[in-house]
Formats: C-alpha cells, sequence, structure tokens
C-alpha cells in the first residue's frame, strides 16, 4: 500500500527515491523514449506537481538515475582502489574489473540500459564525458599514462559491445583481459 500524501510530504528522499525507482524500471522496460512524466508519476504514487517539486523536467528524472548509478559506481570503485595494493593504475583495474565482473557496480541492469539510452542522447553523453574526465584527472597521479588510457578506451569498448545481452559475459579471452590487466602496472 502507497504512503499517503502526509507521510510522503515527511519523507522527502523516499519520494525522490521512488520518482528515480520508477523511471529507472520505465527507462529498462521502453528506453528513454518510453518515460513520461504522467507514468513515473504514477508509478511512484505521486502526483505531477510531486513530481516537478523534486524534479523539474523528464531530462531532470534521466539526470538524477544517471546520478545514482554514478555515485553507486564511484563508491564501489573506491573500495576497490583502496584494497588494491598497488596505487599505479588502480583506477583503471578498478573500472576494468567492473567491465568484466558488473556485479561489482551494483546491478549492472540500470547502468546498461542507461548506457544504451546515451548512446542516442547527447545530454547523456556530455554528462557521461565530463565525469570520465573528472574521473582521469582525479586519478591522474596514479592512471595518467598512455598504457591506461589505452585500457580504459578498451573498457569503453568491451562494455559497448556488451550491451546488447545482459546475461552473456563480455565476449573477451582471459588471455587478452591479463594482457589489458598487466597493462595498468609500472612496468606494463
Amino acid at each position: 500500500m502507497p504512503p499517503s500524501a502526509y507521510e510522503r510530504r515527511k519523507d522527502p528522499q523516499k519520494v525522490r527515491a521512488a520518482l528515480i525507482e520508477a523511471t529507472t524500471t520505465m527507462i529498462a522496460a521502453h528506453g528513454l523514449a518510453g518515460v513520461t512524466v504522467d507514468a513515473v508519476a504514477k508509478a511512484a504514487g505521486v502526483t505531477k506537481g510531486g513530481l516537478f517539486h523534486h524534479f523539474h523536467s523528464k531530462q531532470a528524472l534521466i539526470d538524477g538515475v544517471h546520478d545514482l548509478i554514478v555515485a553507486d559506481a564511484e563508491a564501489r570503485f573506491a573500495a576497490l582502489i583502496a584494497d588494491d595494493p598497488e596505487p599505479h593504475g588502480c583506477f583503471t583495474r578498478a573500472l576494468l574489473n567492473s567491465v568484466f565482473n558488473p556485479h561489482q557496480i551494483g546491478d549492472a541492469a540500470p547502468a546498461r540500459t542507461l548506457c544504451l539510452a546515451m548512446l542516442a542522447d547527447p545530454a547523456l553523453q556530455r554528462r557521461w564525458a565530463a565525469w570520465t574526465e573528472q574521473q582521469v584527472a582525479r586519478h591522474a597521479a596514479t592512471d595518467d599514462n598512455v598504457p591506461c588510457a589505452i585500457v580504459r578506451l578498451a573498457a569503453d569498448g568491451v562494455w559497448l559491445s556488451s550491451l546488447h545481452d545482459a546475461d552473456t559475459p563480455p565476449p573477451v579471452s582471459q588471455a587478452v583481459r591479463d594482457a589489458l590487466c598487466a597493462m595498468t602496472y609500472p612496468d606494463g
């Protein structure tokens, strides 16, 4: 049973989370074109006015989904980096590991769906490019080198090639995986 309007007003975080969840579900089921403000509001159990109180537009909802997925990925990358005994290339290895082991970045389905949507949405492309540039700058001391850049580009390619089938691992041999990982180390 959905919470009453009074309960929702008392917990705007829950309303926002319900709107993001409804948007994520709709993107997964119908793509970006299938996301409508009316449908998201209805699925989240709020009025359109309630939705617009939290998100001023459909694009803001989609940006909210993107931000949630990115925040989750950043937290998981941070954990992988913290567990990595070799600082050199640690961010690139975390990224590579997440591509070959998507369960390490949480539920991969919303991220996969959003990535597919990103191919057709310039606003999402710009947001992703800005995030990537920010991460490379943040990890410049350990990952700003040609081999790591090549590995990140290869990881992007592997990720893109795996988007068509969420149940199939990326189509890359273990030897290629090992070679990419080796490139992230100082003597790689």
